[in-house]
């Protein structure tokens, strides 16, 4: 009886761990999560992954933000707005272009990878790949 009285307890701590640790992470997650834009090439289409900065609805996340950090008067917001709208489509562009090259080069690393193997290996090192985790365009990293 007493060893049971324990597992009820450790599970107890266990489960309160977990939900403090969910709260906190729900919590963290969302003063954490990056700005659209923020890391380099814009994101996408709606201001979030794979669009452009100051698109997320009307609003704009991107003009949002430097509206906060920076006080922008109602005449310079309407100017940046204008500059991201006059800028969106070559920055989608060379966005395109980048994945594109950058898919190429994953798959002439692969194929060059390939010709060192054996065709037993070959076979192996293509489902070794199809198991991969995929990256954010769903190809495996390597």
């Amino acid at each position: 009886m007493p060893g049971s009285r324990a597992r009820v307890w450790f599970s107890l701590f266990v489960l309160a761990v977990f939900c403090v640790g969910l709260a906190l992470g729900l919590v963290l997650g969302r003063r954490m999560a990056p700005i659209p834009g923020e890391a380099g090439i814009f994101m996408g289409p709606g201001g979030g992954r794979g669009g452009l900065p100051g698109r997320a609805g009307r609003g704009g996340m991107l003009i949002d933000r430097l509206d906060r950090e920076l006080q922008l008067t109602p005449d310079q917001r309407t100017r940046v707005r204008a500059i991201f709208d006059a800028r969106r489509s070559r920055l989608e562009a060379l966005q395109r272009d980048i994945a594109g090259r950058a898919e190429q080069e994953q798959r002439d690393l692969q194929t060059e990878v390939r010709t060192v193997l054996t065709p037993d290996q070959q076979q192996r090192f293509d489902r070794w790949l199809e198991r991969q985790p995929r990256g954010r365009r769903g190809r495996p990293p390597l």
